[in-house]
């Protein structure tokens, strides 16, 4: 029901722009409206006017997983005329949420043996986060990576209690999926094959088939992808740049002294605009590559309390929902100190939850997809200014270490406290998110 509302919320907040006929205003609207703390509008592009509209080496698979909803609302704007892409992305983040509940529930009463109350708490508790909640309503595919990553997580914890083995065909057909909503994804595929068959990992049957094989499949799918949809319109794009390029240059020669001289200072403004978007990002250790994501100059420190450990499990007040690449600093405080207290005591409970259950083959493997996670945002730095985004890639950590704090520590005294900080992160988060959404916007001129 909380799903269910916040979307609708979601939905009554933008319909009026996001329903309109025509392919310009949409673009025009997504482009100009959607700003939800860096989250990218592109499913809504997709299942507008399909295209390849991800970046395909991250997202190999995204574009042709939404396509389907495309045809749908093909037929559904031919028949209502209107956009329902909205209806259509609810539908799928619904889905996809309420079945990571589920999953997430399941792993706490089969895989790690809580009662039904405890496994209850601590399955709200995880959703009672900032950015869970976020991701909820968000057009974007971090719902999608936490419903199949759950799953994932959930088929090993039963393989592990069970004894069984974790398939090859399990694995390449999880890696293919999982790993072309995002490609990260993957590894933590990898390493529930690894965690569940221990040394049968290495057989060189099981690389071959569940390993390179299924590797080898999603890179040629992307290469396929990039060649056949990407390559043509970034030459295109090329030959057109060059051409505004020589164009602007031949206008500049007949100018006027004044009029070169405002066309340097709209140059001048643009240029700082783009200098501070780029100090935003960090500086990359390469500018190629996969290393153009990177980012070696923005503080660790920082970005661990007020960011990673911050503003993906409690909101800021101040810059709501703002985008780091518009006006948002990278780096926000919170106005109470209780927010650090709070922040404190999930971190002391996950802490401790770790020694408690660190006899656990299952809590180990949850916690290689989190080293993982910090590997690439904290040590390589990728989306390390806006980290909080990818909340739903591993905060059920969280409670998943603290499910064996409460297996090992059958206190009343600890419930509550959990409890009432579920209670207080509901409240506290779904207050400022729902207020947020119930307010008007501003029409698009």
């Amino acid at each position: 029901m909380v799903i269910i509302a916040l979307n609708a919320m979601f939905i009554f907040r933008m319909h009026e722009l996001f329903m309109q006929p025509g392919f310009g205003p949409y673009w025009k609207a997504f482009e100009h409206e959607l700003h939800l703390s860096g989250y990218d509008p592109l499913t809504y592009l997709g299942v507008t006017n399909w295209d390849v509209v991800y970046q395909v080496y991250r997202h190999p698979l995204l574009s042709f997983m939404i396509w389907p909803l495309w045809v749908i609302n093909e037929g559904l704007t031919w028949l209502l005329g209107v956009n329902c892409v909205q209806y259509l992305v609810a539908g799928l983040l619904i889905f996809c949420t309420f079945y990571s509940y589920i999953f997430l529930y399941r792993i706490h009463r089969e895989v790690i043996e809580l009662g039904q109350k405890d496994a209850t708490l601590l399955t709200t508790y995880f959703f009672s986060m900032a950015y869970i909640l976020m991701a909820a309503i968000v057009p974007d595919h971090f719902t999608i990576s936490m419903f199949l990553l759950l799953i994932t997580l959930y088929i090993s914890g039963v393989c592990i209690k069970k004894r069984r083995e974790f398939k090859w065909w399990q694995s390449a057909i999880l890696f293919y999926i999982t790993a072309g909503v995002t490609l990260s994804n993957g590894v933590k595929v990898f390493l529930s094959g690894f965690f569940v068959n221990l040394r049968d990992f290495f057989r060189p049957k099981y690389l071959l088939l569940a390993v390179i094989l299924p590797a080898a499949l999603l890179w040629g799918t992307a290469q396929w992808e990039y060649r056949t949809y990407v390559l043509p319109k970034e030459k295109a794009r090329a030959e057109q740049k060059a051409k505004k390029a020589e164009q602007q240059k031949a206008r500049v020669a007949q100018m006027t002294a004044e009029q070169k001289e405002q066309y340097e200072a709209k140059k001048a403004r643009r240029d700082k605009v783009l200098q501070r978007q780029a100090a935003k990002t960090g500086k990359p250790m390469e500018n190629y590559g996969f290393l153009k994501w990177t980012d070696i100059s923005t503080s660790r420190w920082q970005s661990t309390y007020e960011n990673l450990f911050g503003e993906s499990l409690q909101f800021h007040q101040d810059y709501f929902l703002e985008d780091v690449l518009v006006h948002r600093p990278v780096f926000v405080r919170y106005n109470w100190v209780f927010s650090y207290i709070i922040e404190a005591l999930i971190l002391l409970f996950f802490v401790i939850g770790v020694w408690m259950g660190r006899k656990s083959r299952f809590l180990w493997l949850c916690l290689s997809g989190f080293a993982f996670d910090m590997l690439i945002h904290i040590g390589l730095g990728f989306g390390l200014n806006e980290i909080y985004i990818m909340t739903p890639h591993w905060a059920f950590v969280l409670p998943i270490a603290t499910a064996y704090l409460f297996k090992a520590v059958q206190t009343s005294w600890l419930r509550w406290v959990v409890a009432a900080m579920t209670i207080y992160l509901l409240i506290y988060n779904g207050y400022l998110l729902t207020d947020f959404l119930l307010s008007p916007i501003k029409a698009i001129i």
